[in-house]
């Protein structure tokens, strides 16, 4: 399996992530600061996760990663993203036919009606929300594989 840690910061879901897909998978932690991808290869140096982590730059307006993935999970960052339009086009064309794409946003900086204006850009780029699952103090919603292929890319 190979994902897609979207907005990784300083790796606190990478090293677990790499963990998870072991030593057949891959992880891909993206970032849009250098400093946080210097963070994460801090946190896995010696551990023997450097072969299954990848660092990648992202570019200010768009993620760049120029390979199919399985899951993508965007923890704590879309809020962030000017044009999530865009991003979510461009996430769509990374996975796999079978993939997911998990979106967890936090209480203390999204408040339910911009949850609720993002959900509707997805579900206008023809994204169908087909999960919700409970994240303490996050609201979150899934993807899954049967919706991703509604999405035009913009």
């Amino acid at each position: 399996m190979t994902v897609l840690d979207l907005g990784c910061g300083p790796g606190y879901f990478t090293v677990e992530l790499a963990r998870l897909v072991g030593q057949g998978g891959r992880v891909i932690a993206a970032d849009l600061q250098q400093k946080m991808l210097d963070k994460m290869t801090g946190k896995i140096r010696g551990t023997g996760l450097e072969k299954i982590v990848e660092e990648h730059l992202c570019q200010i307006d768009r993620i760049g990663i120029n390979r199919k993935v399985d899951f993508i999970l965007a923890f704590w960052m879309v809020h962030e993203v000017p044009d999530q339009l865009r991003m979510f086009a461009e996430m769509k064309s990374l996975l796999n036919p079978d993939g997911r794409i998990w979106i967890i946003e936090p209480k203390i900086h999204v408040n339910k009606k911009s949850f609720i204006n993002m959900v509707a850009r997805l579900e206008s780029a023809g994204l169908e929300i087909t999960e919700r699952p409970k994240i303490s103090i996050s609201r979150t919603v899934m993807i899954s594989p049967n919706t991703i292929s509604k999405l035009t890319v913009i």
